[in-house]
């Protein structure tokens, strides 16, 4: 029986890849004024610090709007508020072809009208632009506010 070094090592060279593309929930900022930037993975979205692809518009709202954002996500199946204050929420969010959790924070600025947001997928390389997708339908969802 002939030992194939290469053939042994692909397993293990895969299983620390796809375990180095897992994520951890981001921590709750610390001074509530800046969201935590994304990692290297292009599985993220930061409207407050993102860059390329991993940045998006920050959402317009008064607090009309934020509170009304609140109870809509509140309301959400797939989606589980795991903090809130005044002006922060973080949620997980259940996709629904594949089951994977994603995290989502929202910062509420009441002095600038603005949320910023950050989404990321804690599984996989890449988000496939799920995350950008997200942040749109949120802003969708405030213009259905009016």
């Amino acid at each position: 029986m002939t030992f194939n070094k290469t053939a042994s090592i692909a397993p293990v060279f895969l299983t620390v890849f796809v375990l180095g593309a897992c994520t951890s929930p981001p921590k709750q900022p610390a001074t509530m004024t800046v969201l935590p930037e994304c990692g290297w993975l292009p599985n993220c979205v930061n409207t407050q610090s993102g860059k390329g692809a991993q940045s998006a518009p920050p959402l317009t709202a008064d607090e009309s709007r934020w509170q009304a954002l609140k109870k809509w996500l509140g309301q959400q199946p797939d989606w589980q508020i795991v903090s809130e204050e005044d002006n922060f929420m973080q949620l997980t969010v259940t996709t629904p072809t594949v089951g994977f959790t994603d995290d989502v924070q929202l910062l509420f600025i009441p002095s600038r009208q603005l949320i910023q947001v950050r989404s990321s997928s804690r599984l996989g390389l890449s988000d496939l632009g799920t995350n950008g997708r997200r942040v749109e339908a949120l802003r969708e969802q405030l213009a259905d506010f009016d």
